[in-house]
C-alpha cells in the first residue's frame, strides 16, 4: 500500500499548490450557506488536512471529516471550493477503497473463512467481474470444507465463485497476480476440482462435469489421486444406483426372464455394464497415482484397489486377468467419458444363466475411497505490524 500512499500525498500536493489559500472566502456567486459557513468550512478542510496523512487512527478521522465537508460543501460552485471538494473525494474513495480491500483480505488471513463471504461482497458489489476476489472466495470456500470438521455452509455461494472466476480466467482476463498457483492452468485445474467438491453431495450431474475438466487440465489436479474417486463415486451414487435399482424391479432376483423382456432386459445389463466401465476406469487412474506415491496413504490405497477389483472382476468373468495391466497404462489412454464406453461384451452379468434365472449386476459399497479433498497451494498468512483492526484498515491506504 505504500505506493497507494504516495499516489494520494503526490495528489495532495499537487492540489494544494493549485489551489488559493483558504482564508479568504471568494465573493459573488458563491451560495449563501457556503459564504455564511466560510469559517466553519475553512476549519473543516484544515481539519481534514491535518489527518489524512496521519495514523490509522487520523486518517479514520480524515475519511469521516471528508465525507462531512462533501455532504456540507460538496455543491459549493466556488471554483476554489469545488477543486478542494474534488480532493477531498478523491482521497476519501481510495481510502474507503483500500479499508473495503483490506477486510477482505485480512479474514482470508486470519481463516475467518466465513466472513470472508461477507467482508468481500462490497468489492463484488462494485465489480462483479473482480477475478480477484472471485478466486479468493473460491479458495476460502474451499478451506472451509477441508477443515478437520468441514463447514460446507458456503458451498453453493464457493460454487458460484469458483465458476464465475474460471469463466472469466477462460475468456482471457487474469488476476493482478496468479499466487499462490504457479500458473493460469494451476489456478484453473484448483476452480474445476474446487466445483466438484462442493457441488458433489446436491448437484453430482455438475460435480462430474467439473472433476472431468480437473481430469482434463493441464494442471496438478489431473494426477490427482482425489480427483478420480470422487468421479467414480459419483458415478457409482449418481447413475449405477439408479440404474440398478431399476433393473432389480424389473428383474427381481430368482424369477425367470419371459421371452418378450429379454431385449430389455439386455439392454438396462448393458447400460449397467457401461457406467460399470467407466467406475474402473476413474478407480485405476486413483490407483495408478498412488502407486507412483511412495507417500501415498496405505489404508486410502487398498480401499481403492478393493473397489477396482471387485467392479473389474464382475466385468471380466470374476477374473482379474489383466488388471495390472490396465492399472499400470491408464494414465496414458484418455479419460473414459459418458457415452464413450467400449462396446459391452458377453459375460456372466450380461448373460441369463442356464436355469433361466436373472443374474445380479455386481454393485459395490457406495463409501468414497481416497476422496479426501486434495490441498491446493495456499498463501502463507501476512504478518500485521498493526495491533488492531482497526489500525491495519487504515494502514493500507499509507502504506505503513
Amino acid at each position: 500500500m505504500k505506493n497507494v500512499f504516495r499516489l494520494l500525498v503526490i495528489a495532495a500536493l499537487a492540489a494544494l499548490f493549485a489551489l488559493p489559500a483558504f482564508a479568504q472566502d471568494t465573493a459573488g456567486g458563491a451560495a449563501a450557506q457556503c459564504t455564511a459557513d466560510a469559517d466553519a468550512k475553512a476549519a473543516l478542510y484544515q481539519s481534514f488536512l491535518s489527518n489524512y496523512k496521519g495514523n490509522p487512527e487520523q486518517q479514520k478521522t480524515a475519511s469521516q471529516t471528508g465525507k462531512d465537508y462533501i455532504t456540507k460543501y460538496g455543491n459549493c460552485p466556488d471554483e476554489s471550493d469545488k477543486k478542494i471538494a474534488s480532493f477531498i473525494q478523491n482521497w476519501v474513495s481510495k481510502y474507503d477503497k483500500a479499508v473495503r480491500d483490506f477486510a477482505c483480505t485480512d479474514s482470508f488471513n486470519k481463516k475467518d473463512y466465513t466472513g470472508t463471504f461477507e467482508a468481500c461482497r462490497a468489492i463484488l458489489n462494485a465489480d462483479p467481474e473482480n477475478v480477484d476476489t472471485l478466486l479468493l472466495l473460491a479458495r476460502a470456500g474451499y478451506a472451509n470444507v477441508t477443515l478437520p470438521t468441514p463447514n460446507k455452509t458456503r458451498n453453493a455461494d464457493a460454487a458460484r465463485m469458483a465458476r464465475r472466476a474460471a469463466e472469466l480466467i477462460e475468456s482471457g482476463k487474469a488476476p493482478a497476480k496468479w499466487d499462490p498457483f504457479k500458473s493460469r492452468d494451476e489456478a484453473l485445474g484448483f476452480l474445476y476440482y474446487a466445483q466438484g467438491v462442493f457441488l458433489s453431495e446436491t448437484s453430482p450431474t455438475d460435480a462430474a462435469a467439473a472433476f472431468i475438466k480437473a481430469a482434463q487440465s493441464n494442471s496438478t489436479f489431473n494426477r490427482e489421486a482425489s480427483t478420480y474417486t470422487y468421479l467414480a463415486t459419483i458415478y457409482e451414487t449418481n447413475e449405477l444406483k439408479k440404474l440398478v435399482d431399476e433393473y432389480t424391479a424389473a428383474f427381481p432376483p430368482g424369477n425367470p426372464i419371459p421371452d418378450e423382456k429379454k431385449a430389455q432386459y439386455d439392454q438396462m445389463l448393458a447400460q449397467i455394464g457401461k457406467v460399470q466401465d467407466r467406475i474402473i476406469d476413474a478407480y485405476a487412474r486413483a490407483a495408478a497415482i498412488m502407486n507412483a506415491d511412495p507417500k501415498a496413504d496405505a489404508a486410502r490405497k487398498k480401499a481403492v484397489m478393493n473397489k477396482l477389483t471387485g467392479y473389474y472382476k464382475a466385468r471380466h468373468n470374476d477374473s482379474d486377468a489383466g488388471l495390472n495391466d490396465l492399472v499400470a497404462n491408464v494414465l496414458s489412454k484418455p479419460l473414459m467419458l459418458p457415452g464413450q464406453e467400449p462396446a459391452p461384451t458377453p459375460t456372466p452379468s450380461t448373460t441369463t444363466g442356464t436355469d433361466g434365472n436373472t443374474p445380479k449386476p455386481s454393485t459395490q459399497p457406495t463409501t468414497t475411497p481416497g476422496s479426501k479433498p486434495s490441498t491446493p497451494p495456499q498463501k502463507p498468512p501476512v504478518t500485521k505490524a498493526t495491533p488492531s483492526a482497526k489500525g491495519r484498515a487504515a494502514r493500507t491506504t499509507s502504506g505503513r
